[in-house]
């Protein structure tokens, strides 16, 4: 799970809700709409979810909904239980395909199919 460092004024507290630009992160990927990160403030940790995400030419935006603070053994919990985000690239999709052809050899013809018929 993904924390961003951020400082929180009491009105963004209060209001539950922060824009934070992309650029202005640590973060190695772009969020996700539904993602759960945490947030820390100073000592302070809470978790949020991204609620909305906005692209200009110069950044991207994310809007997080934060949630309640934690304490030390709720945020562990969060970040061991919750998965992180992987897209699947390319060779991944091959080879799960290739799987799937390998374990179930009838279907492989249906699998070719789709594969033409997508090409065109």
């Amino acid at each position: 799970m993904e924390t961003l460092e951020l400082a929180l004024s009491e009105f963004t507290k209060r209001s539950r809700s922060v824009l934070i630009a992309h650029g202005t992160t640590t973060l190695d990927r772009g969020l996700e709409p539904g993602e759960t990160v945490l947030v820390r403030d100073g000592e302070s940790l809470r978790a949020a979810t991204v609620a909305d995400i906005a692209f200009e030419l110069t950044d991207t935006f994310y809007r997080l909904e934060l949630g309640r603070e934690l304490d030390a053994a709720e945020s562990q919990a969060l970040a061991s239980a919750t998965p992180s985000v992987h897209a699947v690239d390319t060779l991944e999709l091959v080879a799960l395909l290739r799987e799937a052809r390998r374990q179930h050899p009838s279907q492989a013809v249906g699998l070719a199919r789709v594969g033409r018929s997508a090409r065109g």
